[in-house]
Formats: structure tokens, sequence, C-alpha cells
């Protein structure tokens, strides 16, 4: 548990000189628990500080902090925001490099397209920093792909007005079938890839085979946010045989959005939140130009009326990346380091992450989740196939040559070459990263 970069860099060292891996623990939600699998572990945890620089409005966060936290600071010290998750436990540190998305990323872009520069420890124990002017193939790397590529000890963020007017909403449908339930999704999802502007943010969140909830923020007034979402509740009522869905529509200021988000308190202990869970998922990232078609829709909303193993149980979540003026599609497909990254969603539709549980979180890991989780993608069928997928949303199923295709794409050559060129020794480790 380093207290100050100079620790950072005689653990680093230590490990160098000795041969032996690191892995780091940014904070304690990994999918796959990857900060706690190398010989040696450097917990972060002491790294929390948060400053704004009152000129350029750019937040320096240290490489521990919780999302909860770190965004009550940010607003504290001058109303100003940051795009990231919900989950206010989740760290920074495993966030930010690997995408880092938000209900308003639609809007500003995920976490990792507002960094502006990193203080990092190499695997040699050097000490530098990195931006597109200084080591611009690390940053490159760094921002996408971070783990592996070095020890992210403090990131610049450039921050943004945190909006004053934020629409909380959430629309639950319950259908009478199955394949009403995959008509009114397909119909709700392809609304909002044709119609959502850039200020909704946009989900699903599926609770059984006939149950889903449509869900999200929209930034902005809630005349406008009436105007823009009843033709999108009219057209639902064709497949729910004319019914109105249980409604929440609250606004709200910054903060009590991202409170209510959360379902609980931002604040949470640096060394970690208590939450614990036995589970397995999959992620499937769809392109923009190619939902899924209903006809796979349905064979999945069918599967999903299946009973699960005996003490689990299941969620699915599709989130909007997509769609008008999405600032996560809309990012220049450049290979300039100061105008992208190696993040490899630039074409997605929706994200979705396919979770399955065991309901006693103290009880063992009941190995039939797998199957029933693996048989969501499955029931999907040829559509499925090949797909990309989210790396916080850590398949730990999948081999590293497997999990680095579906995660990093095309970008896959060139961060091999840039891991060479910063870690010949292959110190840093991540089991499915590079």
């Amino acid at each position: 548990m380093p207290r100050n970069v100079a620790d950072v860099q005689a653990a680093v060292k230590c490990a160098y000189n000795s041969g032996i891996r690191v892995t780091v623990k940014g904070g304690g939600h990994s999918y796959g628990a990857y900060g706690l699998v190398g010989a040696m572990v450097i917990d972060m945890v002491e790294f929390q500080a948060v400053t704004l620089d009152s000129t350029t409005k750019i937040a320096n966060v240290g490489g521990g902090a919780r999302l909860g936290n770190m965004a009550s600071q940010i607003f504290n010290l001058n109303q100003r925001a940051l795009p990231h998750g919900t989950c206010p436990g989740v760290g920074v540190g495993g966030h930010a490099p690997l995408g880092g998305f938000g209900y308003d990323s639609r809007n500003w872009g995920l976490l990792v397209d507002t960094i502006v520069a990193l203080d990092v420890v190499l695997a040699n124990g050097t000490a530098t920093s990195v931006s597109a002017t200084q080591h611009p193939e690390l940053f490159w790397a760094l921002r996408g792909a971070g783990p592996g590529f070095a020890v992210v000890t403090t990131f610049h963020f450039q921050t943004l007005p945190a909006p004053s007017v934020n629409i909380n909403y959430g629309y639950t449908y319950v259908f009478n079938s199955a394949s009403s339930a995959a008509s009114g999704f397909q119909y709700a999802t392809n609304w909002a890839l044709q119609n959502a502007p850039k200020e909704l943010g946009f989900g699903i969140y599926v609770g059984d085979g006939k149950e889903f909830v449509i869900q999200g923020v929209y930034y902005g007034s809630k005349s406008a946010f009436t105007t823009l979402i009843t033709p999108l509740l009219t057209g639902m009522k064709t497949y729910n045989q004319g019914k109105t869905p249980s409604t929440s529509v609250v606004q709200l200021g910054w903060i009590d959005s991202l409170t209510a988000l959360a379902g609980s308190s931002l604040t949470t202990p640096p060394n970690g939140d208590g939450g614990h869970d036995n589970f397995y998922v999959k992620s499937l990232d769809t392109h923009q130009a190619a939902p899924l078609s209903l006809a796979a829709l349905k064979t999945l909303f069918t599967y999903l009326t299946t009973a699960p193993p005996s003490g689990s149980a299941w969620f699915i979540i599709a989130n909007l990346y997509g769609g008008p003026g999405s600032k996560i599609t809309s990012f220049p497909p450049s290979t300039d380091p100061a105008s992208t990254s190696s993040y490899a969603g630039r074409d997605s539709g929706y994200v979705w992450q396919l979770y399955g549980y065991v309901t006693n979180t103290q009880a063992p890991y009941i190995p039939a989740i797998t199957g029933f989780v693996k048989g969501m993608v499955d029931s999907l069928g040829s559509e499925a196939a090949g797909l990309p997928a989210y790396a916080p949303y850590a398949d730990t199923a999948l081999s590293q040559a497997e999990a680095q295709t579906r995660y990093w794409g095309g970008g896959v050559a060139r961060l091999k070459t840039i891991k060479t060129q910063v870690d010949p020794k292959g110190i840093l480790y991540n089991p499915q990263g590079f």
C-alpha cells in the first residue's frame, strides 16, 4: 500500500529487478478480481486526493479514488462534473482506462475521453507524465487498454459544468408474453437509436422474461423531455395491449441525480464499500448499423422465461451508446493520440451486460450459472457470434487471446507493440490484457 509516488517506484523496481509480476488494485469492483492475481499487488488506496485547477478546470484525481467520492469532491470544488458509471464504490483506476460509461456519456463522451494527461510509474520504476505530446503512444494505449502498461498514480480529467437540471426517469413494462416483450424491446431500442438526442441517457433493464424498465437521465428541461419521450410511450402501447407503464420521472440537481442512480450515498470508504457478489457475466457490443433482429430477440426473451439455477437470479442491461450526435460514436476516428484512444467501441449501438448471480451473497458460487448466462448469448444465434465485448464487464471464461480480440479489436497488434516497448519483461500483468 504505497503512500506516495516514491513508494510506487520502489515497489515496481523491486519487482522489475526480481522478475516477478505486478498487478495494481485501483479499487475493488473488478469483475475478475484481476487486481489480486499478481505475485506483488500494489493497492492504490492511499491515492485519494482530488483537486481542481481553477483556470483550466482540469481535475487531478488519485489512482485509488472511488467514483462517488470523486464526483462529490469535484462538484463541491466548482460545480464541475465528469461522465462515469453509477456505482459509487467503483475505482477510477480501472474504470477510466477501460472506457468508463455513464448515462451522460452520449452527451459528454466516456470518462476515458476526458483524460488529458496521466502521471504514471513505468515497469522499470521510472515516474513520468504521459499526454498527447509526451509518450503519445503510451497515452493512446492507456486510454482504453490501461491495465498492464503503467501504474497510474494521478489522472488528469477535463471537467465540464455540472447540469443543474437532470430528469431521472423510469418506465416499467410487464408484458403478457415473451414475444410481445421482445417486440416492445426492439421498438424501444430502435426508437432510441434513431431519435434520441445526445442529451438523453437511455438504457433498458430486463428483470425477467416478460418485464423490463426503460430508464436513464435526460440532461435538459422536464418540458423538453416530455415532448421527446411521448412518441416512444405512445408507440410502446401497441406492444402492451394499450397499457401505460409504471412511471417515475423526477427533476433533480446533479448530486441528487447521481445519488438516485446509485441507490445509496455517494460517499464510499476508500478501502471499499463492503459489497460482495458471486456471479458470472458476459457482454455484447452490438453495432449501431446492425441491431439485433426481432427473431433473435424473441428467442432470447423466450429463453429468459425458463427458471435459472436454484439459488440464483439474473438481469440484463442494454445501454445506448450510439444514436444521433452521440459523443461516444463521434469521437474522431484518427490515429493521432491527441484525438483518439485505444478504446474500440466507437461504432457501438448498444452495450449489453448479461449477469447471473447467487442470491445469497455468502454462499458459494453455483457453477450452473455460467451455463445459464452463456445460454442467453447462445439464444441469439449467429447474430451474436463474434461480437465485440466491453472490457470492464470482464468475462472470466475468455482466454487472453480471445479477450484481447473481443475488447480491443483492430488495436491489438499496436497495443502488443507498445507493451513490448514499455514493459519488455512483462512485469505489469493483467490476465486478459497485455
